[in-house]
């Protein structure tokens, strides 16, 4: 058995001391690569090298974000056809380690070590988003999940919160999230015109943001989709109407609480296949045209992370797609 382990540094004596101790059991079958921001050590990069270097046992020590970029570069390496014996984990040592709280893993690295000692795996489910305008059909820039895409407030907020991380170290990780929602509320909350098709939905509105999530949580704190499940084939909606600022507070602590689902303003959908959303003009919203040259670019991050906006995105779901290993 081969392992290859893909760190985000920096790391802690805690993981160090385990990784020796695993690598010794192991022997020669242990590698380790530290990752950097760009060049061919990025995460994504490291991930599809090792899958071509037929490492069996992939694991990452970092949070949603590494694991995002890491299944980008095994789903590159192998077309989406996951070889039956291969499979991931991971060392939650991240900002938010959403989808590892789905799978039950624990933040302690000791244990986490345990889990990757056991090899009990479990297949889950992912995501594909396809960001596309005029200039770039479907399928041109295909990125997959593995935990939540999302529209409006959300990327605004974790652009503000990867800010927060990376000039206040000494703020603890998971209040950076909070943070970063109370200041965007506080300054001015975002409006987007949108409309949302496929899968037997056709929704058209004015919205404060639109999540989309394989797990119950997002953000570190928040339980947008408290009913999600990462293995069922099917991803939870929740969309949020415009409210005003007092409401908009109350609505942000209900969310982490996942008490905010009855609430008028707020709409819980689900979708097993595929959906598009697109940003529309604002008289697009009482019509039934749609089309992408309308509307303004829509801010977007997907599992944490906060590219370029773009005004269209087709989501699908990829069910049971990949393997990882859990308690």
């Amino acid at each position: 058995m081969k392992f290859f382990f893909i760190v985000k540094p920096p790391v802690k004596k805690e993981y160090q001391r385990e990784f020796l101790k695993f690598k010794n059991a192991f022997d020669r079958e242990v590698e380790e690569e530290f990752t950097e921001k760009q060049g061919p050590k990025n995460a994504r990069n490291l991930a599809k090298r090792a899958t071509e270097q037929g490492f069996e046992k992939i694991i990452f020590v970092g949070g949603d974000g590494l694991l995002n970029e890491g299944v980008n570069g095994i789903m590159e390496a192998t077309g989406g056809e996951i070889p039956q014996n291969f499979a991931i984990g991971t060392i939650p040592t991240g900002s938010g380690n959403n989808f590892a709280k789905a799978l039950g893993i624990p933040k302690d690295v000791k244990e986490a070590f345990e889990i990757i000692k056991n090899e009990k795996t479990t297949l889950v489910d992912i995501g594909k988003v396809n960001p596309h305008n005029q200039n770039s059909g479907a399928g041109a820039n295909d990125r997959y999940f593995v935990n939540c895409f999302s529209v409006g407030f959300d990327a605004l907020v974790n652009k503000v919160a990867n800010d927060l991380k990376t000039k206040h170290r000494f703020l603890p990780k998971d209040l950076s999230y909070l943070l970063a929602a109370l200041g965007q509320i506080i300054i001015k909350i975002p409006n987007f015109n949108i409309r949302i098709e496929g899968d037997k939905i056709d929704y058209k509105n004015k919205v404060i943001l639109v999540a989309i999530t394989n797990g119950p949580t997002y953000g570190a704190i928040f339980k947008v989709n408290p009913g999600a499940i990462v293995d069922d084939g099917k991803f939870n909606i929740c969309i949020i109407e415009p409210v005003g600022k007092i409401r908009a507070l109350l609505d942000l602590y209900r969310a982490t609480q996942g008490t905010h689902i009855n609430l008028s303003e707020v709409k819980m959908l689900k979708f097993s296949s595929s959906l598009t959303i697109s940003s529309t003009g604002p008289h697009e919203i009482a019509s039934s045209a749609s089309s992408i040259s309308q509307g303004r670019p829509l801010p977007y991050e997907i599992d944490g992370e906060v590219p370029e906006p773009q005004k269209e995105y087709k989501i699908s779901v990829l069910p049971k797609a990949l393997r990882i290993l859990v308690p």
